[in-house]
This record gives structure tokens, sequence and C-alpha cells, in this order.
């Protein structure tokens, strides 16, 4: 739901938003923790509630989701580290992070192994690199029923 810029139960306001270019420049973000967990709440009614990180990436935002109980899903080695780096465990809670793909390198391969991250594996080409290294590791599979859009051929369609 939209929130008004007038409204007096945040801090995000009309006033204090015009002064933020003065000081920091332009462009600038604004969030606010407030709103944030407000909308989290909203989803407490799931069982689980995971953001995916490539539509926010700021640390300071992934910290406060996992306070709020929020999981990430990471589509790279670096939003791996970046979750890592905002305090989520998988060796803790090994369903903290999830690596979603459809094609892995080397270096994010060794790291989701070495971690025990689960997988949300968009090819049978990744099943095979993932199984060839780490048998038995955790999966999803993600499966496309045929139609819709992709990136690639490949990996649009599933036969």
């Amino acid at each position: 739901m939209p929130h008004s810029l007038y409204a007096t139960d945040t801090d995000l306001t009309a006033d204090n938003l015009l002064r933020l270019p003065a000081e920091f420049g332009c462009p600038v973000w604004v969030y606010d923790a407030q709103i944030i967990r407000r909308q989290i709440a909203q989803l407490s009614q799931f069982d689980v509630v995971r953001f995916a990180q490539k539509a926010c990436s700021n640390i300071h935002i992934l910290r406060l989701m996992r306070e709020q109980g929020v999981k990430v899903d990471s589509v790279s080695l670096g939003e791996i580290e970046r979750a890592l780096a905002a305090g989520y465990d998988p060796q803790q809670n090994p369903e903290d992070i999830v690596f979603t793909a459809d094609l892995i390198d080397d270096a994010t391969l060794d790291r989701v192994k070495a971690l025990q991250i689960p997988v949300n594996a968009g090819s049978i080409d990744m099943l095979s690199q993932l199984g060839e290294v780490s048998p038995g590791h955790r999966v999803w599979l993600r499966v496309n029923p045929g139609f819709g859009h992709g990136h690639s051929q490949k990996t649009k369609y599933w036969r």
C-alpha cells in the first residue's frame, strides 16, 4: 500500500526527504526500517518468507530482513558473500540462503559445496555439475512448464 509522505507514523516524510539531496547528493535511496518490518509482518502467515536479493542487495536491508526471520535467495557468488556478511549462516540455519540459477561457475560451486547451501537448480547440466562434486547435496528443482519468457532457449523450455 502506498505510504503518504505527510503521514506522521514514520520518519519518511516530505520534509525529511527534501533535505536529503542537499546532504547526500542525488541520486539517493531511502528506506524506512519501520515500513520494511511492517511489510514483513504482513507475510508472517507464510511458513517461509524468502527475499530475492537481486531486488535489493543493500547489506543493511539484508541484515534487517535477517533479524525479522526472512530467508534469502542468491543468484551469484557475490550475493552469497553479501548474505554471509549480513549475518546469514547456512551452517547454523541450513535454509537461510538458497542458491538459484540455471548455470554455476566453479568458484560458486566450490562455495555452495563448502557451505552446503541448498541449490534451486534450473537445468539438468547444473544438477550434473553439483552431483559430481557434492553427491547427496540438497537441491530444489525449478520446473518450467514450457511457456513464458527466458534468457535462452536452453533454459526457457525443459524437455
